[in-house]
C-alpha cells in the first residue's frame, strides 16, 4: 500500500474490492501506522474503489475508534456514487467525515460517545458463521440504539450474518428500531443477513404491528433461526 505523508497527514489509496484479503493488509497497515507514527489526519481515497463488504466497513469503523482513540482525524474521499448513496442510506454519513466533489461533511455522530444511561446489554457468541448477539434489558433511543448499533459495526469485520436473540430483551421503543432497519439495509447491501430470534410477546408485537417481520426473518428459536443459514444459503 502506497502512502504519501504531508505534515503528519496520510493518504491511503482504497484498493478496487475492498473486501477479504484487501481489508485485512490495509487495516494491518493502518494500524502500523498509528503505533509507528504521529498522525493527525487520515484520508482513505476511495477513487478507484468500485465495491465494499460487510468487513470493509467494520474495518472502516474499528479504524475510526482507534483514530479517535489518537485524537487524529479521518476522512473519507472520493467515494463513487453507488458507495456514497449506500452510506447514506445506511446511515454511515454520520458517523464518517467524508469529502465528496470538494465538499467537507463532518460528523455528526460519535459513535464511541461512552454513556452512563446504557440500559441494553450485548453478549456476543459465534456460532459457525453466524455472530449471535444475546440481547438483555432495554433498548431505548438513542442511547441503546447507538450502542446497539456501535457492536453489530464492529462485528462486521469478522461475521456478515448477524442473529439477534431477543429472548432476555424486556423492551425497545419504536425510536430504536430504525437501528434494526439499517443494518439490515447494510448488511444486504453488503452481502450478507440478519435475522431475529426468542422475541417475547411484547417486542414480538411490535415487530408484527410495525410489519418487521416482513422485511427481517423473525424466528421463534435460535436452532430454527441458525438451521441451513450460510452466507452462501442466506
Amino acid at each position: 500500500m502506497d502512502t504519501q505523508e504531508q505534515n503528519a497527514e496520510q493518504h491511503i489509496p482504497v484498493e478496487n474490492h475492498f473486501a477479504g484479503s484487501a481489508v485485512r493488509k490495509t487495516t494491518a497497515e493502518v494500524l502500523a501506522l498509528i503505533a509507528g507514527e504521529t498522525i493527525k489526519k487520515c484520508v482513505f481515497d476511495f477513487s478507484q474503489c468500485d465495491f465494499i463488504d460487510s468487513s470493509g466497513i467494520g474495518a472502516l469503523v474499528s479504524l475510526s475508534q482507534e483514530f479517535r482513540n489518537h485524537s487524529a482525524q479521518m476522512v473519507l474521499k472520493n467515494l463513487n456514487n453507488d458507495l456514497y448513496e449506500l452510506f447514506v442510506d445506511t446511515g454511515l454519513d454520520r458517523i464518517f467525515t467524508i469529502e465528496k466533489n470538494g465538499d467537507l461533511r463532518k460528523a455528526d455522530i460519535d459513535l464511541f460517545e461512552t454513556s452512563v444511561d446504557i440500559r441494553l446489554s450485548l453478549r456476543k457468541e459465534v456460532a459457525g458463521e453466524v455472530c449471535v448477539f444475546y440481547m438483555s434489558g432495554v433498548m431505548n433511543h438513542p442511547i441503546g440504539s447507538q450502542y446497539f448499533k456501535q457492536q453489530l459495526l464492529l462485528s462486521l469485520t469478522d461475521h456478515k450474518l448477524i442473529l439477534l436473540d431477543m429472548e432476555d430483551l424486556t423492551f425497545f421503543d419504536s425510536l430504536s428500531l430504525s437501528a434494526v432497519l439499517t443494518m439490515n439495509n447494510l448488511l444486504k447491501g453488503t452481502g450478507g443477513g440478519l435475522r431475529i430470534c426468542n422475541a417475547n410477546y411484547i417486542v414480538l408485537d411490535l415487530l408484527t404491528t410495525l410489519c418487521i417481520n416482513s422485511i427481517i426473518p423473525v424466528f421463534d428459536t435460535r436452532e430454527a433461526a441458525l438451521e441451513g443459514w450460510s452466507s452462501t444459503h442466506g
